[in-house]
C-alpha cells in the first residue's frame, strides 16, 4: 500500500521559516524573491491552517508567539536536514567544513594556524564564513562556529580560550601613558563608549580622565581598531592574538599595563548530532589541540 501523507502547506512553512530567521517580513521577501504582501498572505494562510497565532506584530517590528517560536525551532532543524539530505542524494556532498567565525579571530588566530591543519589534512576543504555579532547559528550558515555567544539549544560547546585585550599603539607613542593619548574604542554605543579603557585604567591604577586626549575615536570591530592604531591615530585595546604578532613585527608597540580579560571566551560550537562526523571531528580535535598549546605558551610567558 502506498504511503499517505498529510496535505502540508509547504510554501507557508518555507515563508514562515524565513521570516522567523530574519525576524523581518521585508528580508524574508527579498530572500524568497516574492513581494511583502505575498509573504503576509502566506503567514495568514498558515496561521489559519494551524489554528495558531504565530507572529505578534509590534509596530514596525515583529515577535514570535510561543507557538511560533516552537514551530520556528522545529522548521530550522527540518530544513537543515532536507538541505543535507538533498546534497548527499544528488552527489553534491563534499568533504567541506564551513567555519563561522569573527573577523578578528579569523585574521588573528585561525588563518595563521591554517597551514598546520591543511598540512595534516589535505583532503579536507575548509570554508571560512564571517559571522556577525550576535551571529546567526545554524547549518545554513556554517558547520562549526567560533563565537562568544552562549550555545544554542542542541549545540555542543567547548571553550578554546578567554579573550584578553592588550593596549597597543604606533611606535611614535612608545612613551606610553606619561602623557594623554588619543584613544580608540571598539564600543560604538554612546552609553558604552570607552568602557573597555575605563576598566583597563582602573585595573592598572590609572586615572581614565588623565590618559585620554581629545574625543573618542570609535570603530565597531577589533580589526578596525588595530588598523587605526597602525595608522598612528591613537592607542587601542585589541585581543592578544591580534596584538602580539604585529608587536613582534615592530608595526605596533605594546603599551604599559597588564592584559585585560573581558570576561568573554572564544567557544567552539557544533551541533550534538554532527560533532562525530569525521571531518568535523578532525577540525575540532585540531582546534582544541592548538588552543591547548596556545594556553600553555601563554601560561609559561606569564610566569
Amino acid at each position: 500500500m502506498a504511503k499517505r501523507r498529510l496535505q502540508l502547506n509547504l510554501r507557508g512553512f518555507q515563508v514562515f521559516e524565513a521570516v522567523a530567521r530574519h525576524m523581518s517580513v521585508t528580508q524574508a521577501a527579498v530572500e524568497l524573491g516574492i513581494t511583502q504582501s505575498a509573504v503576509s498572505h502566506q503567514l495568514r494562510h498558515l496561521a489559519e491552517y494551524l489554528g495558531e497565532d504565530l507572529i505578534d506584530r509590534q509596530g514596525r517590528s515583529i515577535a514570535l508567539t510561543e507557538a511560533g517560536a516552537r514551530l520556528a525551532e522545529a522548521l530550522d532543524g527540518a530544513f537543515d536536514l532536507i538541505e543535507r539530505s538533498t546534497a548527499s542524494a544528488i552527489g553534491l556532498h563534499r568533504r567541506t567544513v564551513r567555519v563561522g567565525l569573527y573577523s578578528s579571530f579569523a585574521a588573528g588566530w585561525m588563518i595563521p594556524a591554517l597551514p598546520d591543519f591543511l598540512g595534516e589534512h589535505p583532503d579536507v576543504d575548509l570554508q571560512l564564513v564571517l559571522i556577525a555579532d550576535p551571529p546567526e547559528i545554524g547549518d545554513r550558515m556554517a558547520d562549526v562556529f567560533i563565537t562568544s555567544e552562549p550555545p544554542r539549544r542542541g549545540y555542543w560547546s567547548v571553550t578554546l580560550f578567554p579573550e584578553v585585550l592588550l593596549p597597543v599603539a604606533h611606535p611614535d607613542f612608545h612613551i606610553g601613558f606619561d602623557r594623554p593619548l588619543p584613544l580608540i574604542t571598539s564600543e560604538i554605543e554612546a552609553a558604552a563608549r570607552g568602557s573597555e579603557w575605563e576598566i583597563f585604567a582602573s585595573a592598572n591604577g590609572l586615572d581614565p580622565s588623565m590618559i585620554r586626549q581629545g574625543e573618542w575615536l570609535c570603530c565597531s570591530h577589533y580589526l578596525l581598531a588595530m588598523e587605526m592604531a597602525r595608522a598612528g591615530l591613537g592607542a587601542a585595546l585589541i585581543p592578544d592574538f591580534l596584538a602580539l604578532p604585529v608587536v613582534a613585527r615592530g608595526e605596533l608597540v605594546q603599551l604599559p599595563g597588564t592584559g585585560m580579560p573581558t570576561g568573554l571566551c572564544y567557544d567552539l560550537q557544533v551541533k550534538y548530532e554532527r560533532r562525530d562526523e569525521p571531518d568535523i571531528r578532525r577540525l575540532t580535535t585540531w582546534m582544541r589541540a592548538q588552543a591547548r598549546r596556545r594556553n600553555m605558551n601563554s601560561h609559561h610567558a606569564s610566569t
